[in-house]
């Protein structure tokens, strides 16, 4: 086996601040929104993406892989939101459907002032406007990578 060269000293420091950063963002996100709306990020992140779906409905799989979790994580996770009334569940033929409730669009609206104050304080606020565009640029290809090969079971 061919051993691979160590990593530059800028890699490392890139691997460094994003890895500070995938430990710590969704915990920050996790606390405001619990905090302000009761709700986990990654539950806020399924009623974001109903909220976003056309007639506010998604298959299980889409939903899935918008929110790059796993289905047993998914699964949970509407169960929790459907407990509060904030989802629906349905199944068509072979596949399961999420639908936001009326409930769930007045939750995700009522977290959604908040949560953008916190992407701002943490992110978006600390980086010059004119570099938003670039961070984009450079964590889409990443962020398409990391659900390629998030396992989904």
């Amino acid at each position: 086996m061919t051993r691979k060269p160590a990593l530059t000293a800028e890699e490392e420091d890139a691997w460094a601040q994003l890895f500070v950063i995938a430990q710590c963002l969704p915990a920050v996100v996790d606390q405001q929104l619990r905090s302000d709306a009761g709700l986990g990020h990654y539950e806020h992140a399924v009623l974001h993406a109903l909220y976003r779906a056309e007639g506010s409905t998604l298959a299980m799989a889409e939903l899935s892989t918008l929110t790059a979790g796993s289905f047993s994580r998914l699964s949970h996770s509407v169960t929790r939101l459907e407990d509060r009334e904030l989802v629906s569940r349905d199944r068509r033929g072979a596949n399961r459907y999420v639908s936001l409730t009326r409930a769930g669009r007045m939750a995700f609206l009522d977290a959604a002032s908040g949560h953008m104050d916190q992407i701002r304080r943490t992110v978006l606020d600390l980086i010059d406007p004119a570099d938003v565009a670039t961070l984009g640029d450079l964590l889409r290809p990443i962020a398409a990578g990391l659900r390629d090969r998030l396992p989904r079971g």
